[in-house]
Protein backbone atom coordinates (compact mmCIF):
# COMPACT_ATOMS: atom_id res chain seq x y z
CA UNK A 1 0.00 0.00 0.00
CA UNK A 2 1.08 3.11 -0.87
CA UNK A 3 1.21 6.51 1.66
CA UNK A 4 -2.05 7.59 -0.84
CA UNK A 5 -4.11 4.29 0.23
CA UNK A 6 -2.89 4.47 4.08
CA UNK A 7 -4.08 7.94 4.19
CA UNK A 8 -7.40 6.94 2.40
CA UNK A 9 -7.87 3.61 4.86
CA UNK A 10 -7.03 5.69 7.90
CA UNK A 11 -9.37 9.03 6.90
CA UNK A 12 -12.18 6.32 6.39
CA UNK A 13 -11.96 5.05 10.45
CA UNK A 14 -11.44 8.61 11.67
CA UNK A 15 -14.84 10.58 10.61
CA UNK A 16 -14.05 13.22 12.35
CA UNK A 17 -11.04 13.85 10.92
CA UNK A 18 -7.28 15.07 11.68
CA UNK A 19 -4.71 17.36 10.68
CA UNK A 20 -2.09 17.15 8.76
CA UNK A 21 0.10 16.60 11.64
CA UNK A 22 -2.05 14.46 13.60
CA UNK A 23 -2.20 12.27 10.09
CA UNK A 24 1.47 12.27 9.33
CA UNK A 25 2.50 11.28 13.55
CA UNK A 26 -0.42 8.15 13.20
CA UNK A 27 1.27 6.94 9.81
CA UNK A 28 5.43 7.36 10.60
CA UNK A 29 5.71 9.30 7.94
CA UNK A 30 9.01 11.14 7.94
CA UNK A 31 7.19 14.67 6.89
CA UNK A 32 3.99 16.24 7.31
CA UNK A 33 4.04 17.60 3.68
CA UNK A 34 3.99 13.82 2.68
CA UNK A 35 0.46 13.75 4.38
CA UNK A 36 -0.16 18.03 3.35
CA UNK A 37 0.09 17.19 -0.59
CA UNK A 38 -1.41 14.11 -0.82
CA UNK A 39 -4.82 15.39 1.16
CA UNK A 40 -4.42 18.10 -1.17
CA UNK A 41 -4.74 15.93 -4.49
CA UNK A 42 -7.38 13.92 -2.70
CA UNK A 43 -9.39 17.26 -1.68
CA UNK A 44 -9.22 18.28 -5.41
CA UNK A 45 -10.39 14.88 -6.60
CA UNK A 46 -13.55 15.47 -4.26
CA UNK A 47 -12.07 12.76 -1.63
CA UNK A 48 -11.88 14.54 0.88
CA UNK A 49 -13.00 17.76 2.63
CA UNK A 50 -10.22 20.37 4.11
CA UNK A 51 -12.30 22.01 6.49
CA UNK A 52 -10.98 24.03 9.75
CA UNK A 53 -11.54 22.83 12.91
CA UNK A 54 -10.13 25.06 16.65
CA UNK A 55 -8.30 27.13 13.95
CA UNK A 56 -6.31 23.91 12.11
CA UNK A 57 -7.28 22.05 8.76
CA UNK A 58 -8.51 18.69 9.64
CA UNK A 59 -8.68 16.33 6.32
CA UNK A 60 -12.12 14.95 5.92
CA UNK A 61 -12.77 12.29 4.32
CA UNK A 62 -16.19 13.17 1.87
CA UNK A 63 -16.47 10.19 -0.70
CA UNK A 64 -18.43 6.77 -0.57
CA UNK A 65 -16.57 4.26 1.76
CA UNK A 66 -15.41 2.04 -0.58
CA UNK A 67 -14.28 4.92 -2.81
CA UNK A 68 -10.18 5.44 -3.12
CA UNK A 69 -9.36 2.03 -1.95
CA UNK A 70 -6.51 0.32 -3.98
CA UNK A 71 -7.48 -2.30 -5.65
CA UNK A 72 -6.59 -6.40 -4.76
CA UNK A 73 -3.65 -7.52 -5.65
CA UNK A 74 -3.63 -9.03 -9.03
CA UNK A 75 -4.48 -12.96 -8.84
CA UNK A 76 -1.73 -15.44 -10.48
CA UNK A 77 -1.74 -18.68 -11.04
CA UNK A 78 1.21 -20.62 -9.21
CA UNK A 79 3.07 -22.84 -11.53
CA UNK A 80 7.18 -23.79 -10.90
CA UNK A 81 7.76 -21.32 -13.13
CA UNK A 82 6.19 -18.76 -11.53
CA UNK A 83 7.81 -19.95 -8.16
CA UNK A 84 11.39 -19.66 -10.07
CA UNK A 85 10.76 -16.01 -11.70
CA UNK A 86 10.74 -13.92 -8.34
CA UNK A 87 7.64 -11.73 -9.23
CA UNK A 88 5.74 -10.09 -6.92
CA UNK A 89 2.62 -12.49 -7.31
CA UNK A 90 -0.13 -12.53 -4.73
CA UNK A 91 1.85 -14.42 -2.13
CA UNK A 92 3.87 -12.07 -1.87
CA UNK A 93 4.31 -10.27 1.23
CA UNK A 94 3.76 -6.79 0.06
CA UNK A 95 0.47 -7.78 -1.55
CA UNK A 96 -0.50 -10.21 1.73
CA UNK A 97 -0.25 -7.39 3.95
CA UNK A 98 -2.57 -5.21 1.40
CA UNK A 99 -5.05 -7.81 1.90
CA UNK A 100 -5.58 -8.01 5.06
CA UNK A 101 -5.25 -4.06 5.99
CA UNK A 102 -8.38 -3.89 3.55
CA UNK A 103 -9.72 -6.67 5.45
CA UNK A 104 -9.70 -4.78 8.76
CA UNK A 105 -10.54 -1.73 7.63
CA UNK A 106 -14.19 -4.03 6.48
CA UNK A 107 -14.12 -4.88 9.91
CA UNK A 108 -13.97 -1.90 11.12
CA UNK A 109 -10.74 -1.85 12.38
CA UNK A 110 -8.59 1.80 12.69
CA UNK A 111 -5.20 1.31 11.02
CA UNK A 112 -2.62 3.32 12.96
CA UNK A 113 0.41 1.63 10.45
CA UNK A 114 1.67 -0.53 7.70
CA UNK A 115 5.36 -1.44 7.85
CA UNK A 116 6.96 -0.81 4.28
CA UNK A 117 7.37 -4.72 2.98
CA UNK A 118 9.13 -3.56 -0.05
CA UNK A 119 12.32 -1.95 1.99
CA UNK A 120 11.57 -4.64 4.69
CA UNK A 121 11.19 -2.01 7.03
CA UNK A 122 11.60 -3.00 10.99
CA UNK A 123 9.00 -2.73 13.29
CA UNK A 124 5.20 -4.49 13.46
CA UNK A 125 3.88 -5.14 10.03
CA UNK A 126 0.85 -3.88 10.60
CA UNK A 127 -0.16 -1.58 13.69
CA UNK A 128 -4.19 -1.29 14.11
CA UNK A 129 -6.74 -0.64 16.71
CA UNK A 130 -9.78 -3.13 17.57
CA UNK A 131 -12.98 -1.60 19.72
CA UNK A 132 -9.96 0.38 21.85
CA UNK A 133 -7.49 -2.13 22.08
CA UNK A 134 -4.25 -2.95 20.27
CA UNK A 135 -4.10 -5.20 17.13
CA UNK A 136 -0.61 -6.17 16.57
CA UNK A 137 0.07 -8.32 13.20
CA UNK A 138 3.11 -10.04 11.89
CA UNK A 139 2.77 -10.79 8.00
CA UNK A 140 4.92 -13.25 5.86
CA UNK A 141 4.63 -13.89 1.98
CA UNK A 142 5.51 -17.37 0.58
CA UNK A 143 9.19 -17.63 -0.95
CA UNK A 144 10.24 -18.19 -4.21
CA UNK A 145 12.98 -20.12 -3.40
CA UNK A 146 16.41 -20.26 -5.12
CA UNK A 147 19.24 -22.68 -6.43
CA UNK A 148 20.31 -23.24 -3.38
CA UNK A 149 17.46 -23.08 -1.13
CA UNK A 150 13.62 -25.07 -2.04
CA UNK A 151 10.75 -22.92 -1.02
CA UNK A 152 9.55 -25.10 1.17
CA UNK A 153 12.30 -25.09 3.53
CA UNK A 154 12.76 -20.97 3.38
CA UNK A 155 9.11 -21.08 3.96
CA UNK A 156 9.47 -22.94 7.48
CA UNK A 157 12.45 -20.37 7.97
CA UNK A 158 10.05 -17.57 7.78
CA UNK A 159 7.27 -18.81 9.66
CA UNK A 160 9.75 -19.46 12.71
CA UNK A 161 10.35 -15.78 12.34
CA UNK A 162 6.47 -14.64 12.41
CA UNK A 163 6.36 -17.05 15.62
CA UNK A 164 8.92 -15.33 17.16
CA UNK A 165 7.30 -11.99 16.34
CA UNK A 166 4.24 -13.14 18.31
CA UNK A 167 6.25 -14.19 21.36
CA UNK A 168 7.96 -10.86 21.44
CA UNK A 169 4.55 -8.82 20.83
CA UNK A 170 2.99 -11.28 23.73
CA UNK A 171 6.28 -9.82 25.88
CA UNK A 172 5.74 -6.20 25.20
CA UNK A 173 1.82 -6.31 25.89
CA UNK A 174 -0.36 -9.00 27.49
CA UNK A 175 -3.75 -7.29 26.59
CA UNK A 176 -2.90 -6.46 22.80
CA UNK A 177 -5.21 -8.49 20.31
CA UNK A 178 -2.18 -10.69 18.03
CA UNK A 179 -2.34 -12.05 14.62
CA UNK A 180 -0.28 -14.35 11.76
CA UNK A 181 -0.99 -13.59 8.91
CA UNK A 182 -0.11 -16.04 6.05
CA UNK A 183 -0.80 -17.04 2.42
CA UNK A 184 -2.89 -20.51 2.81
CA UNK A 185 -0.02 -22.66 1.31
CA UNK A 186 0.35 -26.10 2.35
CA UNK A 187 3.26 -25.97 4.05
CA UNK A 188 1.92 -23.25 6.10
CA UNK A 189 -1.21 -24.93 7.38
CA UNK A 190 1.22 -28.47 8.07
CA UNK A 191 3.72 -26.00 10.34
CA UNK A 192 0.51 -24.41 11.83
CA UNK A 193 -0.86 -27.91 12.97
CA UNK A 194 2.60 -28.93 14.68
CA UNK A 195 2.02 -26.14 17.25
CA UNK A 196 -1.68 -26.20 17.87
CA UNK A 197 -0.43 -26.27 22.08
CA UNK A 198 1.07 -22.95 20.87
CA UNK A 199 -2.07 -20.85 19.93
CA UNK A 200 -3.85 -20.43 22.92
CA UNK A 201 -1.05 -19.81 25.34
CA UNK A 202 0.07 -16.90 23.24
CA UNK A 203 -3.53 -15.87 22.82
CA UNK A 204 -3.12 -14.89 18.88
CA UNK A 205 -5.11 -15.47 15.58
CA UNK A 206 -4.06 -16.85 11.78
CA UNK A 207 -5.11 -14.50 9.07
CA UNK A 208 -4.96 -17.12 5.83
CA UNK A 209 -5.37 -14.91 2.83
CA UNK A 210 -6.30 -17.11 -0.09
CA UNK A 211 -5.56 -16.46 -4.06
CA UNK A 212 -9.26 -14.94 -4.28
CA UNK A 213 -8.36 -12.44 -1.91
CA UNK A 214 -10.58 -13.70 0.93
CA UNK A 215 -9.49 -13.98 4.44
CA UNK A 216 -9.58 -16.10 6.88
CA UNK A 217 -9.36 -15.91 10.60
CA UNK A 218 -8.89 -18.68 12.53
Amino acid sequence: MTIRDDIIAFLQTHPAGVDDDQLAAALGLKQRQQANSRCRQLASEGLVRRQMVNGKIHNIWAAHPSVGLPPPPPITQITPSLLADGARHWFWEGNVQAVVARYLVSQSCIIHALADTATKARGKDIVAERNELPLWLTVKGYPVGTAKTRHSTQAGHWFKQAIFDIIAYRGENASAELGLVLPDFPRYRSLARKITWFQPIAKFAYYWVQEDGVVIVE
